[in-house]
């Protein structure tokens, strides 16, 4: 008997609809497996961070993120600031699951409810924003950060195939915008196309733009892509760029770093987790929140390979 008592953060919305598609036949294995839950829909942006501070002192052992990788963001948020260190798991129902890639999470539910069940307790970094947000996967800028708002546009096409199609309309449309980024011991200061900030190896529905990172290192990767010479290059050296074979191209600056100050006189386009999101004030620094976060995983020896 499972004495556990999870609390289900639901985003109805996720996966432009997906996570309401399949919500039946969630509570309907949840009600087989006789599991001790209550739900909560989220209905507007920030709640699921709010809900999840509110449910730490209710007596709840589990706080449950369904949905994709920005409902993940939010209830991480809420369960970080509220200094507790709660256990979190997840049913992945959004577009990218880039957290659940990472995780050895499945995205396929029934699996997913498992997991929370029989999985193991695995303690993670998480990304964070001074002064302002956490991060479970990363902060695109750029390029990744506009196809996010593109998909999030998009009425016909999902997952994957969603973010492909975005990523390659702004590979050909985007233009380049000028940042400075300061680590220790290092300078790259050029004109960039895209910027990914990263916990996870992943991001962008399956994008492997840091394929070095590990979530539990202690680092960020900072994959910084700048412009190539013509849109045909850009367009060729995409597929490296999802299959994580971009570290060889002189375009490509790569560091690992506990820390990076960001900096930029344009207006910067960025996504948090897949979510558009407005960056603070420039100069800002992003630094790594090391052993943060308890998370319902597959353990990283048996969890998929890099």
């Amino acid at each position: 008997m499972d004495n556990r008592k999870y609390f289900l953060i639901v985003n109805l919305i996720a996966g432009q609809g997906h996570c309401k598609d399949i919500f039946p036949r969630v509570k309907a294995e949840l009600d087989r497996r006789n599991l001790s839950y209550d739900t909560h829909f989220t209905n507007e942006p920030m709640e699921a961070t709010n809900v999840a501070q509110m449910v730490i002192e209710a007596g709840f052992t589990h706080i449950i993120a369904m949905g994709g990788d920005g409902t993940i963001n939010e209830v991480v948020n809420g369960i970080v600031k509220s200094g507790t260190p709660y256990p979190l798991g997840v049913i992945p129902a959004g577009s990218g699951n880039d957290f659940a890639r990472v995780t050895g999470i499945p995205t396929d539910p029934m699996e997913a409810i498992e997991l929370l069940v029989s999985g193991e307790e695995r303690v993670i970094d998480l990304g964070y924003i001074v002064g302002d947000r956490y991060f479970v996967n990363g902060v695109g800028i750029g390029i990744d950060a506009q196809a996010a708002r593109d998909v999030l546009a998009m009425n016909h096409l999902r997952g994957a195939v969603a973010y492909l199609y975005a990523a390659v309309k702004e590979v050909i449309l985007f233009k380049a915008f000028p940042v400075k980024l300061v680590g220790k011991g290092w300078t790259e200061e050029r004109e960039f196309i895209s910027i990914g900030i990263a916990n996870g190896k992943y991001s962008g529905g399956g994008f492997k733009l840091a394929p070095r990172a590990q979530i539990d290192d202690g680092l960020l990767d900072i994959a910084a892509i700048e412009d190539f010479p013509s849109r045909i290059k850009r367009l060729i050296n995409l597929p490296r760029a999802r299959k994580g074979t971009h570290l060889g191209l002189a375009e490509v600056h790569y560091h690992q770093a506990p820390k990076v100050t960001v900096s930029s006189p344009a207006t910067l386009v960025a996504h948090i987790d897949g979510e558009v999101y407005r960056l603070p004030k420039s100069p800002f620094e992003i630094t790594v929140a090391a052993k943060i976060l308890h998370v319902i995983a597959v353990p990283p020896e048996s969890g998929p390979s890099s």
